[in-house]
């Protein structure tokens, strides 16, 4: 070969393999970003994720994991559940119409609280408030109506329970004073459990409610 038609060859051949690696270059940070997106979806619609936006726990971004039959729940442990609401109560004002993932019975999305009493603890509620196993719960009065207008009232749990096997007190511990947890529907079990949560990208904040006509 001629050192001319090499250079030729060369010249011809190196351009080409310089823009095709730059092409690349550019198109993989879109592509890692396509699959990150792709993958936040999936995560989303399966119940994955979670986004709250209640006072029951700090808003932002939680990851749920499913729970198993073998799975074993604690006080302190922040779980999404579906518990089963007193009748006779209007619970319209809680209607959810965004995309819920793994909904519950009525469609709404699944409450995300923390745990705050389990198995062999003992729970007693007046209109003050909880005492678990003889200590006050901080914030746990509850309320008699609902913070938006028209106002509805609110079911309220009274008495004393000592939690069986697999039953628990939830509280929301965001800001306890307007959550709608065990003060207003009693005990649940760990059957209504969906998934246990954990903290992605969440903030602290205290919650005024702003009621509308």
């Amino acid at each position: 070969m001629t050192p001319l038609l090499k250079n030729a060859l060369s010249f011809s051949y190196t351009p080409f393999t310089t823009t095709r690696r730059r092409h690349w270059k550019r198109l993989l940070p879109v592509a890692v970003a396509g699959a990150i997106v792709a993958a936040a979806i999936t995560a989303w619609d399966n119940g994955d994720w979670r986004l709250n936006l209640s006072p029951s726990e700090p808003m932002g971004i939680w990851s749920v994991t499913p729970i198993t039959p073998e799975t074993r729940l604690h006080a302190g442990d922040i779980v999404t559940i579906c518990p089963r609401l007193p009748s006779g109560y209007h619970y319209g004002w809680l209607a959810d119409k965004t995309h819920a993932a793994n909904a519950c019975a009525d469609g709404r999305a699944p409450y995300i609280k923390t745990i705050a009493a389990g198995p062999g603890d003992v729970v007693r509620e007046t209109g003050r408030g909880v005492i678990i196993d003889g200590h006050p719960l901080p914030d746990s009065q509850p309320l008699p109506f609902t913070t938006s207008k028209p106002q509805v009232r609110l079911p309220q749990w009274r008495g004393t329970v000592t939690l069986k096997d697999r039953q628990y007190w939830a509280y929301g511990a965001g800001d306890p004073r307007f959550s709608f947890d065990s003060r207003y529907w009693g005990p649940f079990r760990q059957v209504q459990v969906r998934g246990v949560a954990h903290p992605v990208a969440v903030w602290e904040f205290d919650w005024t409610p702003k009621t509308r006509d």
